[in-house]
């Protein structure tokens, strides 16, 4: 059964591993450390009964959220865990008034693309050569749930 819970200090470890297996440019180490200490910081882990297949990690700023990283574990994929990390930071936003979402995407990664239009982002821009290893554009992408 799928559970989605605040992300601690516990989970580090297995989000850095699926962290390696997501991205060719892997966040390090030390960037998830201290999260769930971050008063700035809105994380969520999603265990598959005792295991953690994946993670969403996003920043509240002002009235705004900011998806900084999602992932979920390579065997795991396409079965909704995504949808359902995204629904514990929408619950998070709507109870703390919050409708402006914002994120970046790598230009190749179609399914995330998909994903994020599927639940109501849109493109807004592009920032030229963000992504390295290897070198791509960023896609910018918003939601207001106010829209919706």
């Amino acid at each position: 059964m799928l559970n989605i819970v605040p992300l601690n200090e516990e989970h580090i470890e297995s989000i850095y591993k699926i962290e390696k297996e997501s991205f060719s440019d892997p966040w390090k180490f030390e960037m998830f450390s201290g999260l769930s200490e971050n008063n700035i910081a809105v994380c969520f882990t999603a265990f598959d009964n005792d295991e953690i297949v994946g993670f969403l990690i996003s920043y509240h700023i002002a009235s705004e959220i900011e998806i900084l990283n999602i992932a979920v574990k390579q065997s795991k994929r396409r079965q909704n865990i995504a949808v359902k990390l995204f629904g514990a930071v929408f619950d998070y936003a709507k109870n703390n008034d919050i409708d402006e979402f914002f994120l970046e995407v790598r230009m190749s990664n179609t399914g995330a693309i998909g994903l994020y239009k599927k639940l109501g982002f849109e493109i807004n821009g592009i920032r030229k050569n963000y992504y390295k290893n290897p070198t791509e554009d960023a896609i910018l992408m918003s939601l207001s749930l106010r829209l919706r």
